[in-house]
């Protein structure tokens, strides 16, 4: 009998899997149980947006490594990759008394609650955990304002990376830390600043335990025979399994018109759209 992977004890919960579940259980389903994916951003516009985010997300990396970034192989993005650099390394010089852990990996396992964070970047400053998080589709005022922040403090990535980190937090910083020395930051390299932060707490950390583990059972608990497409149809239009549901191709008009659909994207997890 065919193991339900929703149960395996080696299947993480990552804030982009749960979110998609929240959207449609049953692209979670193919996507995550099923393994497969679909390439869903065709259009040249989207993908080159993509290819800056991504391209940006592995230079700010090798910069905290401290190795070359190679921003010369960046090919007819590397005019604005440049421009966001010198705004990355202006805003963060490194400082000897800091430990940086870029594109940190973070994962726990306690009962339900099987999580993993892909973390941009985590400083570990004395007396202070910082979380960071790049956000480099914005350029528009959008990217400042108080919904798009509020959607950021509220995201199921904020919720999954602080509660992790707030359970590994020995482990990632030593035994002097406490849950509240950490915090959260958003932050776009043009205009570079950062968009919002959560400081982090005991009480807080208690509440994400409580939504997380009810989010989990819900998938877990979740009976794809009762699987009704009409109560999420407005994601299909440019959702990859649009032809397997509908019989329709992904509507990329829709795509360029949906000034939200990049603003979801999970840079560090881009890989899974395909």
């Amino acid at each position: 009998m065919q193991t339900d992977l929703r149960h395996a004890d080696y299947f993480l919960y990552t804030q982009f899997s749960l979110a998609t579940f929240e959207r449609c259980p049953l692209k979670f389903k193919k996507r995550y149980l099923e393994n497969l994916k679909w390439e869903s951003i065709p259009d040249k516009e989207a993908g080159e947006k993509i290819k800056r985010g991504m391209d940006f997300h592995l230079l700010a990396s090798r910069y905290f490594m401290g190795i070359d970034d190679g921003i010369e192989m960046a090919g007819r993005n590397a005019h604005e990759l440049m421009a966001w650099m010198k705004n990355l390394k202006d805003s963060f010089p490194v400082n000897s008394e800091n430990k940086y852990l870029p594109e940190y990996k973070i994962r726990m396992s306690q009962g339900v609650l099987k999580l993993e964070a892909n973390i941009d970047l985590v400083v570990i400053k004395p007396y202070k955990v910082e979380i960071w998080d790049w956000k480099t589709h914005g350029q528009n005022q959008k990217s400042m304002s108080n919904v798009y922040k509020n959607m950021l403090i509220n995201s199921l990535q904020t919720m999954v990376y602080l509660f992790v980190a707030g359970e590994q937090i020995e482990r990632i910083a030593g035994g002097n830390y406490k849950r509240s020395d950490i915090s959260i930051y958003y932050w776009q390299p043009d205009p570079p600043g950062i968009i919002c932060s959560i400081d982090y707490s005991d009480e807080l950390h208690e509440q994400y335990r409580e939504e997380l583990v009810k989010k989990i059972q819900e998938i877990q608990n979740y009976d794809y025979a009762d699987f009704d497409k009409e109560l999420y149809k407005e994601h299909c239009r440019y959702c990859e399994f649009n032809w397997f549901c509908n019989n329709e191709r992904v509507d990329y008009r829709a795509i360029e018109e949906d000034t939200d659909f990049l603003e979801e994207l999970d840079w560090e997890e881009i890989e899974e759209l395909y």
